[in-house]
C-alpha cells in the first residue's frame, strides 16, 4: 500500500503525467553494451531474483528478467506499472510481476530476494535512508543491492537540485557518489563499489516534452539551459552545450552497489 503523504501525492501526480512520455524517451536508452557492463557489475546469476523499487516503466526488471530467474517491478503509480506491463507484452518477458506499493514499507518478507535494485528513483525520495534500509532488509545475506542514479558532482547539486525541481516538482535531491557511500553505511551495508559514465547528449527539449513544471513554463527552463550553455561555465551541473542550435544536456549517470553482509 501507498502512504498518503503531500510528497507521495506529488509523485504520483507527476509521473502519472509523465508515464507514456517518459517511457518513450527512455525506452531503449541504455545500448547493449551498457546492460552487459551492468549485470557484470551486479554479478548477475541465473538464479537470481531480483526487486526493482521504484521501477517507473520497468526498464531495469525487463533488461535484467531474461538473464535470471524472475523479477518483481514495484512502483507507487499505477500508471507507471501500466507503461511496464505494456513494455513486457512487447518484449515478451514472461518472468516478471508488478506490484503498486510505497517504496517506504516493503511489503516483502526479509531476505526475500537475491538482487534488490532501483533505478533513476532515489533522487524521488522523501526518505532515501529509510528506503536503502529496506532495500537492505529484503535481500538475502550475500545479495546485491543496488542503485542506479544520477549523481551531480558535489559542488553543483544544489544547483542541479534547484533546475530539476522547477521542471519537476516530485523532485528531491540528486545524491553525489559520497551522500550514497555514507546512507550505505548508516544503514549497515558497508563499502560500496561505484563506477559512473554519461548519458547523451541529448536534446533538453525532449526532456521538457516529458516534464510538467508547475512554477513556470518549459520555454522558460529552457532559455535557463541555454544560457548555461552559452556561458561554458556548467553552473547548472548538465554539461549542457549547444549543437547544431539545439540545447544538449549530458547526466552523469552511477552504478552503486553493496553486497550484503
Amino acid at each position: 500500500m501507498a502512504r498518503q503523504t503531500p510528497h507521495n501525492a506529488k509523485i504520483v501526480d507527476q509521473h502519472t503525467q509523465q508515464a507514456e512520455g517518459y517511457a518513450r524517451l527512455t525506452q531503449g536508452m541504455i545500448a547493449g553494451d551498457r546492460r552487459a557492463a551492468l549485470r557484470a557489475f551486479i554479478d548477475l546469476k541465473p538464479d537470481d531474483e531480483l526487486l526493482d523499487v521504484a521501477c517507473g516503466p520497468g526498464s531495469l526488471a525487463l533488461d535484467l528478467a531474461p538473464h535470471i530467474a524472475r523479477a518483481t517491478g514495484y512502483d507507487i503509480t499505477p500508471a507507471m506499472l501500466d507503461q511496464a506491463r505494456a513494455a513486457q507484452a512487447r518484449l515478451d518477458v514472461g518472468n516478471v510481476k508488478w506490484v503498486l506499493g510505497d517504496a517506504l514499507g516493503l511489503p516483502f518478507p526479509d531476505d526475500a530476494f537475491s538482487v534488490v535494485g532501483s533505478s533513476a528513483a532515489f533522487h524521488h525520495f522523501e526518505h532515501p535512508g529509510d528506503v536503502l534500509a529496506e532495500m537492505r532488509r529484503v535481500c538475502r545475506p550475500g545479495g546485491r543491492v543496488v542503485v542506479l542514479d544520477v549523481t551531480p558532482e558535489p559542488d553543483k547539486t544544489a544547483a542541479y537540485d534547484r533546475m530539476e525541481r522547477l521542471r519537476d516538482p516530485s523532485h528531491g535531491h540528486a545524491h553525489a557518489i559520497a551522500e550514497f557511500e555514507a546512507m550505505g553505511r548508516e544503514v549497515g551495508l558497508g563499502q560500496a563499489r561505484s563506477v559512473t559514465s554519461f548519458t547523451g547528449p541529448m536534446p533538453y527539449a525532449a526532456v521538457l516534452e516529458t516534464s510538467f513544471p508547475e512554477t513556470c513554463t518549459r520555454d522558460q527552463l529552457l532559455a535557463m539551459m541555454r544560457e548555461d550553455a552559452a556561458s561554458g561555465e556548467d553552473r547548472l551541473g548538465f554539461r549542457a552545450q549547444i549543437q547544431d542550435g539545439a540545447v544538449m544536456v549530458t547526466y552523469p549517470m552511477s552504478m552503486i552497489v553493496w553486497t550484503k553482509a
